[in-house]
């Protein structure tokens, strides 16, 4: 039996949601998915309007993720949608800025999770490969979490993002016990290392799973960042995999 509830990142079916909003979050309730974690689309509600229809489709809010400077001011508009769907969690990332200025990055990132407790949100940094770039011998994603306090920089792990990096994702998330309130579950094909459906790759589920539960992860939220055919079939081949597993 599951111990974490399973979400899905609507990035995966950003192009569908397009069409059809609430047709598409139905369906991914009626797959079995506990929640979804939003990605800058509302599907043009505000939100008291969208708590309201995740609460008739039984869906929770694993999370936002929107840009940085958003989270970084108080009052912000994801604040508001973090209050009415009952979801702390405010996610960004970095793209670019490792390379770029990441002393700047980690700046904004304090400022962030500070922005985000004073409103008793909780931020967490979401990661790609670029944070596995070392300096001095240290990625840039421990020292963010090691220049900033556990109370106010939390993190949104990516599996697939860690493995891509260098680093076993069971391995990593382990070191971080009581920081990783998320974890994004995106498999690898062990051929192409292209983003495949959960279960169809190289990730280790149950390990996976099992490093969650230690750590304290609230959710494991599935991420596709693209599908080789229509996006809600990839959607259900994750769902039904996890299921098959007895993770979901």
């Amino acid at each position: 039996m599951a111990t974490i509830p399973v979400g899905i990142q609507l990035y995966t079916v950003r192009q569908s949601l397009k069409q059809d909003f609430k047709g598409v979050v139905k369906e991914l309730a009626a797959m079995g998915y506990k929640g979804v974690e939003f990605a800058g689309i509302y599907g043009d509600m505000e939100p008291a309007e969208l708590a309201a229809f995740l609460k008739e489709t039984g869906l929770a809010c694993c999370g936002q993720h929107v840009g940085g400077a958003d989270i970084a001011t108080a009052g912000s508009k994801p604040y508001a949608y973090a209050k009415a769907l009952g979801c702390p969690y405010l996610t960004t990332s970095g793209a670019g800025q490792v390379e770029k200025d990441w002393p700047g990055a980690m700046e904004l990132y304090r400022k962030c999770g500070a922005t985000a407790k004073a409103d008793d949100c909780v931020f967490t940094y979401h990661n790609h490969a670029q944070e596995f770039i070392k300096f001095d011998g240290v990625y840039a994603l421990d020292l963010l979490f090691r220049k900033t306090d556990p109370a106010e920089v939390q993190g949104e792990l990516d599996t697939y993002w860690i493995r891509k990096g260098g680093p076993d994702p069971v391995a990593y998330i382990a070191q971080y016990a009581g920081r990783v309130p998320q974890i994004h579950l995106k498999d690898m094909n062990p051929l192409t290392c292209a983003f495949t459906e959960v279960g169809n790759g190289l990730m280790d589920l149950k390990a996976i799973f099992k490093v969650g539960a230690k750590v304290g992860a609230k959710w494991v939220i599935v991420e596709q960042d693209t599908c080789p055919g229509p996006e809600l079939d990839s959607a259900r081949i994750s769902i039904t995999n996890l299921k098959k597993a007895k993770l979901a």
